[in-house]
Parts: structure tokens; C-alpha cells; sequence
């Protein structure tokens, strides 16, 4: 009584009858057709028809036929629809349970249409006629199921597979702004301890300048912070941080640090790291101003085909005229970083100059800032 409550319930769910409606799926529609004309065809076969009936009188019968044929097609397609809702995925031997189903379901259907023809149950035909009938309507049927179940499996794989690459893909991204955020927490306290530094150089030697460059160090962090933990910037906003970066070294040098900013028209919206740039502009006064007692620092940006190019010049000790690898923290951090941002579309090269100094150039794909945050919303929204 239990099992035939559950089975009622179901049968009277909103939901079972909802996806009823698969019944009138259009690919299932489409190949049940084609089976039922084919089969009827096989009547039209023997040569001796046009003997005995007019090309009229054949037409008629195909179409008689073929009438009875869908009649017993849409039986089974029903049957087939409600076993497919009905039975659990994992239900095992499930396809065997519905090929039984459908050949128990053609035979009663044989035993019906002979018992309509011969006017009651008593004059039926011979058993094995009987079974040829069931067995001509019940194969192709299985034969359908089977085709639908390989069909379904198939896109259930590709709908795992979809789903595994996609979750591999966020997986990846995490991992990516994992690192990303990891490598600037590096950089962060790196370039602030250098600038307290600074500052408090500048207290024992100058202390006049060192209150100013409290106050410059403050406009310069009220620009810096909002960068220091984000994952994307403009070129635009890395050069106003330079500015004020310079602005503020300026104080503590004075005249032996001279500077310029030259960006191309229309680049100032493109994409960039965050605090890359700023990096650099330190490593050229640290490492090339500094010990040769004061310079000039050029700060260029330029399009060159697909890439954005921004240097950082100085006229400083530099390292001689062949290309360096560099083995500083912010070096190793910057290439880190373009590693994990562009996977090798990015670089870093440090030249030397002539006569001397040092010339540090980042690559990176020519692309919109605001273009970059729509693709990641996007990858996140998915």
C-alpha cells in the first residue's frame, strides 16, 4: 500500500507532469518519425503490389498503415517518456528495465490492434505471427532507448567535464589572486619602511624639511593606500602616484633630483599593475641616484603595436651596457608578478645606458583598464 501511495503521489506531482512535456521534445519527436516511416515502407516493398491494387488503392493502405504505426509510436514514446521520469539515474539495470517495459507494452499492443481487426480475442493469429508484430514494433523502440540513453550519457560527460573545467578554471583564478595578493604584500611593507626612512633621515639632517615631508607623505599616502591592495589600475593612476612620490623625494634631495613624465595621448585609461611602476622609480633612486650623488629620472609610456611599454630612466651609476636580471626584492617581485598576470605576454628589461645609468622597461598587452574589470566580472559572475 506504501509503494502504491509513493507511486500515486508521483504520478500526481506537478513536477512529473512538467517534465511529461519532454514527451513533445522535438529531437524525440523527430527520430520516432523517421523510425515509423521507414517501417512503414517495408509494406511497399513487394514487387507484386502493383499486380493486384492501384497505385490509388496502395496509397491508401500505406496510409492506413502508417496511421496505425504512429498511433503504436506515440503509445510507446509515452511509455518510454514516463519509465525515463519515473526511474532514479542510478537505478541499476535501468535501460534493461525500460527495454523490457517496451517490448511487454508492443506486445499488448499486437494482442490489441489483431483482437480490433478480428472483431474479439477468440480469432487471433498464431503466437510467433503475434510475437513477429510486437517483436517488429518493440525493437526499434529499444533500439531509440538505447540511442537516447548513450545520447543523455554523452551529455551528462560533457556537462561534468564543462562544469570541471570551469571549477579548474576558478580554481586557477583564486590561485592567481592568491599569489597576486601575496607578491604585493611583499612590496607593501618593503616600499613604506623605505619611505619612513626617508623621512626619518631627513628629521636628523634637515628638520625643517622633514615636518614638510610628513605632510607630503601624507598627500602621498592618501593616493598610495586605495592602490596598495588593488588587484588592477589604470597607467593613469600609477603615474599620479609616481608624481607624488617624486614629489616627496624632491624634498629630501632638492636640487640633485631633477624629474619628467612624458605618456602618449590616450594612455592614461590603460591597464596596468598596481605599485610597479612606483617600484621601479625607487630601485633607480636607490640603486642609481643615490650612490652617484644625485641625477634625473625619466618616466616615459609609449604604444608599440599590441604592448604598452613605460620605462623608468636614470642617469645614475648603472650596471654597464649589457642587459641585468636584476636580483633585488622589487625586481624578483615585479617579475613574479607579470608572470602570474600575463603568463609570459609580459616582461621586464633592465639595459644600461651610454653614457651611463640605467634604463628599466615593463611590457605588458595594450588593453582598457575598465575592459579588464568587465572580463573579470564576468569570469566571476559565471
Amino acid at each position: 500500500m506504501h509503494g502504491d501511495t509513493g507511486l500515486a503521489r508521483t504520478l500526481g506531482d506537478a513536477g512529473f507532469v512538467a517534465r511529461m512535456a519532454r514527451f513533445f521534445d522535438r529531437q524525440r519527436l523527430a527520430a520516432v518519425a523517421l523510425v515509423t516511416v521507414l517501417l512503414s515502407l517495408g509494406a511497399l516493398t513487394s514487387p507484386a503490389l502493383l499486380d493486384f491494387f492501384s497505385p490509388a488503392e496502395i496509397a491508401l493502405a500505406w496510409l492506413e498503415y502508417l496511421g496505425e504505426l504512429a498511433a503504436i509510436a506515440v503509445v510507446l514514446l509515452a511509455a518510454y517518456t514516463a519509465l525515463d521520469e519515473l526511474l532514479a539515474r542510478s537505478m541499476p539495470l535501468r535501460l534493461a528495465v525500460i527495454s523490457l517495459v517496451l517490448l511487454a507494452v508492443s506486445a499488448v499492443l499486437a494482442v490489441l490492434l489483431h483482437a480490433y481487426y478480428a472483431g474479439g480475442f477468440e480469432h487471433l493469429p498464431p503466437p510467433l505471427r503475434m510475437l513477429a508484430d510486437s517483436l517488429r514494433w518493440g525493437l526499434p523502440a529499444v533500439f531509440l532507448a538505447l540511442i537516447a540513453d548513450v545520447h543523455g550519457r554523452a551529455l551528462q560527460t560533457d556537462s561534468a567535464a564543462h562544469a570541471a573545467e570551469l571549477a579548474r578554471a576558478q580554481l586557477e583564478q583564486a590561485e592567481a589572486e592568491q599569489q597576486l595578493s601575496l607578491l604585493q604584500a611583499q612590496i607593501e611593507p618593503h616600499f613604506l619602511f623605505n619611505m619612513l626612512g626617508n623621512v626619518r633621515r631627513l628629521y636628523h639632517t634637515r628638520p625643517q624639511a622633514g615636518a614638510e615631508a610628513v605632510g607630503s607623505l601624507m598627500r602621498y599616502l592618501r593616493t598610495a593606500l586605495p592602490q596598495l591592495r588593488s588587484r588592477r589600475a589604470s597607467l593613469g593612476e600609477e603615474i599620479d602616484l609616481v608624481q607624488a612620490y617624486l614629489d616627496l623625494f624632491q624634498l629630501r634631495m632638492g636640487a640633485q633630483l631633477g624629474f619628467s613624465i612624458a605618456v602618449d595621448d590616450g594612455l592614461r585609461e590603460a591597464e596596468f599593475p598596481p605599485m610597479l611602476l612606483v617600484t621601479l622609480v625607487e630601485n633607480a633612486i636607490k640603486h642609481g641616484l643615490e650612490p652617484a650623488g644625485g641625477g634625473r629620472i625619466e618616466v616615459r609610456a609609449r604604444r608599440r603595436r599590441h604592448l604598452l611599454e613605460v620605462s623608468v630612466l636614470d642617469d645614475g651609476v648603472g650596471f654597464g651596457a649589457a642587459a641585468s636580471s636584476g636580483t633585488g626584492v622589487g625586481l624578483v617581485n615585479i617579475r613574479r608578478q607579470l608572470a602570474a598576470r600575463y603568463a609570459g605576454g609580459a616582461r621586464l628589461t633592465l639595459e644600461g645606458r651610454d653614457p651611463r645609468g640605467a634604463r628599466a622597461t615593463i611590457a605588458i598587452p595594450l588593453r582598457s583598464a575598465r575592459a579588464v574589470d568587465r572580463a573579470s566580472d564576468d569570469v566571476l559572475a559565471a
